[in-house]
This record gives structure tokens, C-alpha cells and sequence, in this order.
């Protein structure tokens, strides 16, 4: 009975739960169990103990192999776009008017790709922005503003964000001052390494999997012969 019991308390730590990533946002937590979940892979989010915002994404131990492999491929967790509150957040004594224009002209770059990650089918967006600073004694002479917008998405959404483009022009244009949207170029492609094939039900590549495989076929045995020794003990048996 010992030797079962502790056969049972190691199928069950095998089969236990793996902590896959830690210190997310909630943000970057969703986006890890949705392409978990398209995989097949069952995982949950808790709170990190001790932390208000972080948050740890977790697995069942047999599939942390593949769910590592398959997050690598689609380069994930992504670091957010950092936006007024991250860059401005920081604080400066004394910010000369130049760094003040860098530092507004970084938060709204991120505040608009955050935007356009909520968009159906977006993987990942970056916004460039060129808007020169105005000279008081040759106003005539500003280079006008420019902006480049790249979109990375899932290849079913390609084609219905292509035809987005002029949306995302005018999104970008309306948030900076004299930007037009003809002066924004949308670049629209489809995200880079697909994830890893999925692993065949029949066919196991986790080293766990096939440690408990081999483990069940030896039980198996164990019970094959210890019932064949009990019916040759018992009284009558040839």
C-alpha cells in the first residue's frame, strides 16, 4: 500500500500545474492564454503573491515544454508601448523644451499603437513620428509632419486590415497637430514565425508523458502478476 500511495503522489505531482511567466500585466496575461488556448493548451492566470499588478500565467507540467515553444514562436509576452504615464512618469528636474518635445512625441507614438493593438487580428502595431518643432522666425520654413505606421497581424486578418488603412491614416492624423492623413504610410504584414505544429494525441514528445507511460505499462504489469500469484495461492488451485 505504501509503495501504491506513493506511486499515486507521483502521477499526481507529474500531472501537477507549471508556472509558465511571471510579472505580467493582465494585458500581456490574456494575450499569452488566447494563444495558448488556439493551441489546444489549457492554462489559467492568478496574482503573484504580494504584487497588485502582476500577474503569472500557468500550465498543466505535460504541456510546458510545447506551450513554451509555441509563445517563443509567436514572441511572446510583447512588451507594451510605453505611453504618457510610463515616459512622463518618470520626471525630469529641469527638461529642456527639445526633450519635452521628444519625450510627448514618444507617449503618443505608444498611446496610438496601443490603440491599433486593439484591433481585431493585430498582433503588434509601432507608430514613427516626424513632427518638427516650429521655428518662431521662419515659421514658413517647418518641414511638414510625417508619420509611418507598421501593423503586424494574423494572416486571416491581413486582407479586412488592409482595407482599414485609411481609418488608421486618419486615426494617426487626428492626434497630431497639422498631421494629414495622405502624410502617413500604413504598412500592413502579417506576423512573422507560426507556432509550432501541434503535437499528435497518439504520439507523445513530452519527457513527462513518457516517463508516466512507462510508469502505467510497469504497473500494469505489477497487477498482471500479482493477480495470477493470488489465484495460484489460493486453496483448489492446481
Amino acid at each position: 500500500m505504501r509503495r501504491l500511495a506513493s506511486l499515486v503522489l507521483a502521477l499526481a505531482a507529474a500531472c501537477g500545474e507549471e508556472e509558465l511567466l511571471h510579472g505580467l500585466d493582465e494585458a500581456q496575461a490574456n494575450q499569452s492564454l488566447v494563444a495558448l488556448g488556439e493551441d489546444g493548451i489549457s492554462g489559467r492566470k492568478a496574482r503573484e503573491d504580494g504584487s497588485e499588478s502582476g500577474w503569472i500565467v500557468s500550465v498543466p507540467a505535460a504541456e510546458g515544454g510545447r506551450a513554451r515553444r509555441l509563445l517563443a514562436a509567436r514572441e511572446l509576452p510583447r512588451a507594451r508601448p510605453p505611453g504618457f504615464a510610463e515616459v512622463f512618469g518618470k520626471g525630469s528636474m529641469v527638461p529642456t523644451p527639445a526633450e519635452e518635445r521628444a519625450l510627448y512625441q514618444h507617449a503618443l507614438a505608444g498611446e496610438l499603437a496601443r490603440s491599433l493593438e486593439t484591433i481585431d487580428g493585430v498582433v503588434e502595431a509601432r507608430v514613427h513620428l516626424a513632427l518638427p518643432a516650429p521655428d518662431p522666425l521662419r515659421p514658413e520654413a517647418r518641414a511638414a509632419p510625417r508619420a509611418a505606421v507598421l501593423v503586424k497581424c494574423r494572416a486571416e486578418a491581413r486582407a479586412q486590415l488592409e482595407t482599414l488603412a485609411p481609418g488608421i491614416r486618419s486615426l494617426v492624423a487626428g492626434a497630431a497637430e497639422s498631421l494629414e492623413p495622405a502624410s502617413v504610410a500604413v504598412v500592413v504584414a502579417e506576423a512573422g514565425a507560426s507556432p509550432p505544429p501541434r503535437e499528435p494525441r497518439g504520439r507523445s514528445g513530452s519527457p513527462v508523458l513518457a516517463a508516466l507511460a512507462a510508469l502505467a505499462a510497469v504497473l500494469a504489469f505489477a497487477l498482471s502478476g500479482l493477480a495470477v500469484w493470488t489465484r495460484l495461492r489460493a486453496p483448489g488451485a492446481a
